[in-house]
């Protein structure tokens, strides 16, 4: 066995190499590697004619000596000579070894290949008569290369060789063309003019060229030392300073967005502000991530769990948020996702922070805020909304790209901006004598220059120059700076940090260990990358957690690796993830990026690709149960784009996409992938797949009164009981129940969301169980179960529900709202509605406006406050029009209008009301017939008053609802007085007597009890 950085001698079992010292089965100089470099192409013009005058023994050495030259103009530079090609010289400058400044090498040779030429060419002349003319191409570029200098002939590879040689016959005799990268990767040190664009073979569109005049002179040597001291940014300072005195001063939550690109200093800036706080403020940092492996809130979860390590500010919270911070534990501390809801995760978080922020003002920064999902950024920015009476300030930190992308920030004047620019120049070159311990003051004003500003730039640039010595040229670029830095480290060094960054930005020494060393024997060591500040610890000495210094570190050591290894450290790495306990998402990412890799060479790995495609299917579904479609989509679009349509990983994926999609509005997108999900389950065989698709197709289409999911429902509950799918049972007996409430058979509905609240619980289906509590709530109020026992039933639904979150609490002291004023509890109604009111505000629940005035009403009406009543509906009628919720505003305009005929304004409530839809429920119908037959009869028209009054009581009696049938008795007992029928009108009071009895709703009886005479009145008591 041999090493594949030296490839020296293996000895049985080695855990490092003895020769380099690099791990076994490094992926250091593992062959080949990915770098930018820059190809010289240079070929002679007029060898034809050249040959036809020379002897061939006189044309061998002199093509001999040529190839000489060109040869030691090139080593001369740094470069290596690939290849001769007949007449050609093809070097490379980057391999093997990288410089920051291999565009300007490469073009300073160009020119001494010219130069040489021209004094070749006086003794050729004096000797021969003849002259010798090249032309040379130019061309800069990412390659894949061999780290084998001895390796002629396939030093490197791609599209960069390829331009360079085009590039090469397009020049005229004597002259050197370059091509754009390698321009722009010199950095200003070449003299060029504008040849092109050219149009090349092999290329669609043309090339831009530029023709090389000079190169200006090289740069002076630097050197630095290893500490970035705080220097400038005093204003922006301040500015933070300043924002978290406003909202420590009563001012509440402050948004504030600190913007700068990379390397400007956003994460010191804000980290400056934590050690020179003197106001006690607690900080909690949290990052987000290019690659979606952890949850959506997953940042803010991490801000969260630091503000709460501090064991005082922890004790706080149990004490007096603990529901809150129960919730939290089980959905966003556990995968940063907003189980079991958005609203109940939001109104946790801020229980949480107004406590923290109770005994000291609080900081929640959030960095690279560029790459977060814009979930993360509405809940951040409405936290910090939230928080009124709060002193909280939270800080986003992101590059400027972020506002092209989302624009949640753009028109809002309550957020307040910090942009980052270059650092000043006497704050710069304050830094650059902080770092630089000895040096000439040239080399030090050129630095500067080349920085612009940048202090991460500035720090890398003297970093290379103690680690590598003096450049030729200073880089030119902080990606290629930072390809030199790592470049040039000891084959162990480097092998470790390319472990990492497979790894991702953060990793951890025990998993870099046993990727390292399968048998985790001795701890990879980090203390040289730790010192050449390539890493650092996330903690304290006894910490075992680590990450790259920058982002960019990290990007370029990834980069730089070839996809072939790439794919088989991203797959070793899931085994070892695998071990440890990691979650679905992380393995089925890297087994996806493994696949990937390879795919792009070609190679197919059916396997891993399946792998992949299950992990990231289930990472998806648990996503959608834990109420994060953000993520859900994200997981379960990757899954369905790696599987084959028809393998189980596809309908798995595609089904729940189909529904996550739908579920965040994308109805016809959503509906389509549903469609191809039922037909590919169809033709493969898939019956529970084609059930799941299909009932979520009916779904999104109920048709007239629910019907279309509730017979699909049916057909479908054979097909989840036989596959043991508790979701799919607790939808299907969910549509049906929803159906039967639609009939107003409440009863049978009642029993079916039982099962389906069992089914959900035990499948861990948050959204159909909160679905279900819901709909439980508004049976108990309506249904035939006695308003006691629907108040008990609730109080113990709430009990045991209630710390699930705040949407399933909203959803029940609603209804127990009503049923406790049915019985004229009307102080513990009250509590009720309040207690939803705060839960409404905490949740930030837009529907609120709509649907927590028509509970009110329905509280007020019991207590006798018409008035109030009015009002609250009439807000509850412009919340609807404004949501365009029609069905809720329909029966807003009900309830308004039965409140204005019980208040006298026959009028008021004859202008709301408009005929009887076609598709009415049940109990909607019997109420509008009913409201119709009481104008009627206030408007003197007998038959058609009696005639919807009759219609009122038969729609009523297709449902089991005493409440419903009780008022339909009762519009027909006021029909029947308004008429002058004083004894059908008894009659009638007395059944809506008996029915409002067999509820236990007292107030009801007591409406009836005022329409009979009260000889009637106390007759009916009696009985």
């Amino acid at each position: 066995m041999r090493c594949t950085t030296c490839a020296g001698a293996l000895p049985e079992g080695a855990r490092f190499c003895p020769t380099c010292g690099a791990p076994s089965g490094s992926v250091a100089g593992a062959g080949e590697t990915r770098k930018v470099v820059t190809v010289v192409f240079c070929d002679l013009v007029g060898s034809t004619a050249l040959s036809d005058r020379l002897d061939p023994e006189t044309l061998r050495a002199i093509t001999l000596r040529y190839f000489g030259l060109m040869s030691r103009c090139i080593e001369a530079h740094g470069g290596t000579v690939e290849k001769f090609i007949g007449d050609a010289v093809m070097a490379v400058f980057g391999v093997p070894v990288m410089h920051e400044d291999d565009a300007r090498r490469g073009a300073s040779a160009a020119l001494d290949m010219v130069g040489a030429l021209d004094t070749f060419n006086v003794d050729l002349e004096a000797a021969y008569g003849v002259r010798l003319a090249v032309r040379i191409g130019v061309n800069t570029g990412e390659v894949v290369a061999s780290g084998d200098a001895s390796v002629r002939q396939a030093l490197v590879s791609g599209e960069v060789v390829n331009v360079a040689a085009r590039l090469e016959q397009n020049a005229p005799p004597g002259a050197v063309l370059v091509g754009a990268q390698t321009r722009l990767a010199a950095g200003g040190s070449l003299d060029t003019e504008p040849v092109g664009p050219l149009v090349l073979k092999g290329k669609d569109a043309p090339v831009p060229a530029y023709r090389l005049l000079g190169v200006s002179p090289d740069d002076p040597e630097l050197v630095r030392r290893f500490d970035l001291p705080f220097v400038g940014r005093a204003a922006e300072l301040a500015g933070l300073r300043r924002i978290a005195a406003d909202a420590a001063g009563g001012s509440g939550g402050r948004l504030v967005l600190v913007t700068g690109e990379a390397g400007l200093g956003k994460t010191r800036l804000v980290r400056q502000w934590q050690r020179t706080d003197e106001g006690g403020t607690r900080f909690g940092f949290g990052r987000c991530r290019a690659y979606r492996d952890q949850g959506t809130l997953a940042p803010l979860a991490e801000a969260l769990g630091q503000l709460l390590e501090v064991e005082s500010a922890r004790a706080a919270v149990e004490r007096d948020a603990a529901a809150a911070l129960a919730l939290l534990h089980s959905g966003l501390f556990v995968h940063g996702t907003p189980a079991p809801s958005v609203a109940d995760t939001c109104a946790a978080v801020a229980a949480v922070v107004r406590r923290l922020a109770a005994s000291h003002p609080v900081a929640i920064a959030v960095d690279d805020c560029h790459w977060a999902d814009p979930l993360l950024l509405e809940v951040l920015t409405w936290l910090a909304g939230s928080m009124v009476e709060s002193p909280v300030v939270v800080a986003c930190l992101t590059r400027p790209e972020i506002l092209d992308r989302w624009t949640g920030w753009e028109r809002r004047s309550d957020v307040d901006r910090i942009t980052l620019g270059p650092l000043a120049a006497e704050h710069a070159a304050a830094l650059a004598a902080e770092l630089v311990e000895a040096g000439r003051p040239e080399a030090t004003a050129e630095a500067l220059r080349r920085a612009e500003g940048n202090p991460f730039l500035l720090e890398q640039l003297l970093a290379v120059l103690a680690e590598c010595g003096p450049p030729d040229g200073l880089p030119l670029t902080v990606q290629g700076l930072l390809a030199a830095r790592i470049d040039a480290l000891p084959p162990r060094e480097r092998a470790v940090l390319d472990l990492a960054a497979v790894v991702g930005r953060d990793f951890d020494l025990e998993t870099l260990t046993r990727l390292a060393d399968p048998d985790a024997g001795a701890p990879v060591p980090l203390a040289g990358l730790s010192r050449r500040r390539l890493v650092e610890r996330t903690g304290g000495r006894a910490t075992t957690a680590y990450r790259f210094r920058g982002l960019l570190t990290h990007e370029v050591t990834y980069h730089a690796l070839p996809k072939r290894v790439r794919a088989d450290v991203h797959e070793r790495l899931a085994e070892v993830l695998d071990a440890s306990g990691a979650t679905a998402a992380v393995i089925g990412g890297h087994l996806e990026r493994s696949y990937r890799n390879r795919a792009d060479l070609g190679v197919r790995d059916e396997p891993t690709r399946r792998r992949a495609a299950d992990l990231l299917a289930a990472a998806g579904a648990d996503a959608q149960r834990r109420a994060d479609l953000s993520w859900a989509e994200d997981l379960l679009g990757r899954a369905a784009e790696l599987a084959t349509p028809g393998e189980p990983a596809w309908l798995a994926a595609a089904q729940r996409l189909g529904e996550v999609r739908a579920a965040r509005g994308r109805t016809a997108d959503g509906a389509d992938l549903l469609r191809r999900v039922l037909a590919t389950a169809t033709a493969t065989g898939d019956p529970k797949a084609a059930a799941h698709a299909r009932l979520q197709l009916a779904t999104l289409d109920p048709g007239p009164a629910m019907a279309q999911p509730a017979r699909v429902a049916r057909e479908s509950i054979a097909t989840f009981r036989a596959a043991g799918d508790d979701l799919g049972l607790a939808r299907a007996h969910l549509r049906i129940a929803q159906e039967k409430q639609f009939l107003g058979r409440h009863g049978e509905a009642q029993r079916l969301l039982d099962i389906a609240l069992d089914h959900g619980e035990r499948g861990g289906a948050d959204p159909e169980r909160a679905a279900a509590l819901g709909a439980v709530g508004i049976s108990l109020w309506l249904g035939p179960i006695p308003a006691e026992r629907g108040i008990e039933r609730c109080s113990a639904l709430l009990a045991r529900y209630g710390d699930t979150g705040g949407v399933v609490r909203l959803a029940l002291n609603c209804p127990l709202a009503v049923l406790l004023s049915l019985r004229r509890r009307i102080d513990d109604a009250y509590a009720c509605l309040h207690a939803a009111e705060e839960i409404a505000r905490d949740l930030d629940y837009a529907e609120a406006a709509s649907v927590l005035p028509i509970f009110t009403a329905q509280v007020q009406v019991a207590a006798g406050r018409l008035d109030d009543a009015a009002g609250s509906l009439r807000r509850a009628v412009d919340a609807g029009r404004a949501d365009g919720d029609d069905p809720l505003l329909a029966g807003a305009v009900r309830d308004l209008a039965r409140v204005l005929l019980r208040a006298g304004d026959v009028a008021g409530a004859a202008g709301l009301l408009d005929p009887a839809g076609a598709e009415l429920a049940p109990s909607d119908a019997a109420d509008v017939y009913g409201l119709r037959a009481r104008l009627a009869a206030h408007a003197g028209d007998r038959g058609l008053a009696l005639r919807l009054a009759s219609r009122a009581a038969a729609e009523a009696a297709r449902t089991d609802s005493p409440v419903v049938r009780g008022t339909a008795a009762l519009d027909l007992a006021e029909t029947y007085r308004s008429l002058g029928l004083p004894e059908r009108g008894a009659r009638a009071a007395g059944e809506a007597h008996r029915l409002f009895a067999e509820k236990g709703h007292l107030v009801g009886m007591d409406w009836a009890d005022a329409v009979r005479p009260p000889e009637q009145g106390r007759e009916q008591v009696r009985v």
